[in-house]
């Protein structure tokens, strides 16, 4: 056999076990690198499901501080337990505003159970016409009176649509789509509503139901 394919056979040998090399270790750090990211699926699964269990046995019960903002303004807010809801003072108000500008979420938060932040946006995709407070109201209307009516109508009014438009289950989705298109803020933001903000929205009817 020539001394050139003596030496052609040697270095395609060579680049054979060098390649195989090269692919062996590759093949052994996808095995790992998949194991790695099975057991991350799993751990946020996990995270994600207790986050729904605690979000069903406590978010209808328990306090939630729920603020209504137009840009860095504070419309009004209320302190929302079940059907039942404490509006927020003047000076509770101010006192708010100051820590939400510094986006001190924690203290704003206080002893509640979570804090909900609602660009008054949000009104523009209800819809036109709303049944609210025992009677019929366009979103001009509703509009209006949470740009001029008092505190209590302001109040009374955001706690009406809170309860039968914005979390109520006849509009499953509404609530996550808001939230995923940065009309609400939550606080604290755990696994569940991180999921929220790069999963498709109708992976979260059948949650969005059960709450």
């Amino acid at each position: 056999m020539p001394l050139e394919q003596i030496i052609t056979i040697i270095i395609v040998a060579l680049i054979i076990v060098f390649v195989w090399g090269v692919f062996k270790k590759l093949f052994k750090l996808m095995f790992y690198a998949g194991i790695i990211v099975l057991l991350l699926m799993a751990a946020n699964a996990y995270f994600i499901y207790r986050d729904f269990i605690d979000l069903r046995e406590n978010f209808g019960l328990s306090s939630k501080e729920v603020l209504l903002v137009d840009g860095s303004e504070i419309v009004t807010g209320i302190i929302l337990k079940g059907d039942d809801f404490e509006i927020l003072s003047s000076q509770q108000l101010n006192e708010v505003s100051s820590e939400l500008k510094n986006k001190n979420y924690e203290e704003v938060l206080g002893d509640n159970y979570r804090l909900m932040i609602l660009n008054v946006d949000i009104v523009e995709y209800l819809d036109n016409e709303v049944e609210v407070l025992g009677r019929t109201m366009s979103q001009e209307e509703i509009k209006k009176t949470l740009e001029s009516g008092s505190s209590s109508e302001k109040a009374a009014l955001f706690a009406a649509l809170l309860s039968e438009e914005i979390i109520a289950n006849k509009n499953p989705l509404f609530f996550f789509s808001q939230f995923k298109d940065g009309n609400i803020i939550i606080y604290p933001e755990t696994a569940l509503f991180k999921t929220v903000k790069l999963a498709p929205i109708d992976l979260f009817k059948d949650i969005s139901s059960a709450l």
